[in-house]
């Protein structure tokens, strides 16, 4: 998976490409308004992970910084995940806002994604979901 890249080997990535912009250059995606979303399939399966790799593009293994002019905004990186993965998936219509006639009518988060460090953010659940006006999902 592309986005497990920055975040397990983004060292080993951007040394067979060349140049470390090169790989998943999302800044330039969002500058030029090419819809996109972020996400990954490989453990863990955890949007938060995405994010933060998305916006500190930091090799876990080695600490480094890789590609840092394609760092994401947290609210970029926001967007990816919310708007970007439902126009992805075809389902821009009904997932990827808060509002009405979408799928959820509010998500309580463990950690602000736009304030939190990043390092809490990675594995947060939602504590509460409402769809409809009704509870969907809890872990309060």
């Amino acid at each position: 998976n592309p986005i497990s890249y920055l975040y397990r080997s983004a060292g080993d990535e951007a040394a067979r490409l060349g140049d470390a912009d090169q790989l998943l250059p999302h800044r330039s995606l969002a500058r030029l308004r090419i819809p996109f979303g972020i996400a990954t399939d490989y453990k863990p399966a955890d949007p938060w992970t995405a994010f933060a790799a998305v916006v500190a593009r930091r090799d876990m293994r080695t600490g480094a910084v890789v590609g840092a002019r394609e760092r994401l905004t947290r609210a970029q990186a926001l967007a990816a995940l919310t708007t970007g993965g439902a126009w992805v998936t075809f389902a821009e219509r009904s997932r990827g806002r808060l509002a009405p006639g979408y799928a959820a009518d509010l998500a309580v988060l463990e950690h602000d994604p736009l304030t939190a460090p990043l390092e809490a953010l990675v594995g947060q659940t939602a504590r509460l979901t409402l769809v409809g006006g009704e509870e969907a999902w809890s872990n309060a």
